[in-house]
């Protein structure tokens, strides 16, 4: 059983959680993977329920293997705008990770609801957020975070307000200027 608390100003938040560790070398796809095709359309990795939101799962026909004496269906994905094949980053990651088969909160001791450990947690995150959050025009050269990805400040134009700075994207090198309530200093 995994026991994991978090002290905070106001009590304890305890979580305790049953679960076995899982490790495995297969390929994962990479949530920094980026690429732009030969048409010139970005290519990303997203956390969201779509995992590449600018691609296509596409499927060949079945055909029987005698090798294994089974039917397979060659899958890849593609370009949603130009169907160019693209083939999405993958890292392996043999770091052992907790499968939960259960789990329990406490807060100062006494049982809570999850939902009640998620607001405390959100709580925590909001205020994190805020300590992150740039109030000032960074340095040129400086390491800020846009989005979830590394980016570099670049010299601003001098028409542009201060409340916005300009950033060069790791890869593509695409600029563009943005909010300083869109960027937060690298943790």
């Amino acid at each position: 059983m995994g026991v994991y608390s978090l002290q905070l100003e106001d009590g304890e938040l305890e979580f305790k959680n049953s679960g076995t560790w899982v490790a495995s070398d297969l390929p994962q796809p990479d949530p920094r993977w980026r690429v732009t095709d030969s048409n010139g359309h970005e290519h990303y990795s997203s956390d969201g329920p779509d995992r590449y939101p600018t691609l296509k799962s596409v499927a060949a026909e079945p055909y029987w293997c005698a090798d294994c004496q089974d039917e397979h269906v060659d899958t890849w994905y593609e370009c949603r705008i130009c169907g160019e094949k693209i083939e999405p980053g993958t890292r392996i990651d043999s770091t052992p990770k907790w499968v939960s088969t259960g789990s329990r909160y406490y807060w100062n001791g006494e049982p809570i609801s999850t939902e009640r450990a998620n607001e405390i947690l959100a709580a925590v995150r909001q205020a994190q957020d805020k300590a992150a959050r740039v109030t000032e025009r960074p340095t040129i050269g400086s390491r800020v975070q846009l989005g979830g990805s590394a980016v570099t400040v670049m010299p601003t134009a001098e028409n542009v307000p201060d409340h916005q700075v300009t950033v060069m994207h790791d890869g593509t090198g695409s600029m563009e200027t943005v909010s300083l309530e869109q960027i937060r200093k690298i943790r």
